[in-house]
């Protein structure tokens, strides 16, 4: 049989090897399925390394096999699977580019590194391990026509057993709906990913820029009235748009999580004329900092 050639395309290949069974046991595939190979994974274990890496991917010299290391430290389960995946995704794809293995910090794994190349290699392996956690065909299945909330990402979240981001950012690669996901520390958003609805409106937003101050994610966790957030009216988020938004609080990293709904209708503008919109472009993409 002919392998597969690309990280969407194995992961897509061993889920239908193991079927639909949640969540994927990711060690069982790594042990069992690489016994195909010359350099098969020999063991998949824990690692205490303190916050050097969340996972790694080892040769073992005098075997020439290979080992799946994770950070047992890292406190939340879903983030150890997809780690799993995510390093399985590494052996697959590209374990004959770096004979010395990998090791990926949890900024690595972001997209922080600052070397293009092992950017695309992590983005790689990302992809791989959402592809096989969380299909999307099952993945549209539990939301079928709900509107998002806590409780049906949380749902999402243990179905898969991965962190609420991952099933987040996986659930805004497919939506119809105008959504965004902006991941913020100490007051100021790092990072943050637009569905295509969103990217098609012309939805943007500053890395970098300081959290709204009338934003969820700003006021805390005492403003979020429950799973379906607070509906925000236009000025907050976005100049001419009122936005729903749904908030996780991380109070060790001191980080916010934010999910943004927005009209499925986009607002250009409500009276102000030509020159204020002209204002929102400035202020949204004039910069050239933009997600």
């Amino acid at each position: 049989m002919r392998e597969p050639t690309s990280p969407i395309a194995w992961a897509n290949f061993l889920v239908t090897v193991w079927g639909d069974r949640f969540p994927v046991d990711v060690r069982t595939i790594a042990l069992e399925y690489s016994k195909r190979f010359p350099d098969p994974i020999r063991d998949v274990k824990a690692a205490p390394v303190g916050q050097a890496f969340e996972g790694a991917l080892f040769p073992l010299p005098k075997s020439g096999e290979w080992a799946i290391l994770y950070n047992p430290e890292v406190d939340v389960l879903g983030r150890i699977n997809f780690t799993l995946g995510h390093e399985l995704g590494h052996y697959l794809n590209h374990r004959h580019l770096r004979a010395m293995g990998f090791q990926c910090s949890a900024q690595a794994v972001l997209g922080f590194d600052a070397d293009a190349a092992a950017r695309r290699l992590e983005k790689e392996a990302d992809e791989f391990a959402s592809y096989l956690l969380m299909p999307i065909t099952d993945y549209r299945a539990q939301i079928a026509d709900q509107i998002m909330t806590l409780d049906l990402l949380g749902h999402c979240a243990d179905r898969y057993r991965v962190s609420f981001t991952a099933a987040a950012l996986k659930w805004i690669q497919f939506t119809e709906e105008r959504a965004v996901l902006i991941y913020a520390r100490d007051g100021n958003v790092l990072w943050g990913r637009r569905s295509d609805a969103a990217k098609k409106s012309g939805v943007f937003f500053e890395t970098g820029m300081e959290l709204p101050g009338g934003s969820l994610a700003a006021l805390g966790p005492a403003a979020q009235p429950g799973p379906v957030g607070v509906e925000l009216g236009p000025g907050v988020w976005r100049r001419f748009e009122p936005v729903r938004e749904m908030t996780i609080f991380a109070d060790r990293y001191d980080a916010t999580i934010s999910l943004l709904i927005l009209p499925r209708k986009p607002v250009f503008n409500t009276g102000f004329g030509e020159e204020a919109v002209a204002d929102v472009l400035n202020r949204f993409v004039g910069r050239g900092l933009s997600f």
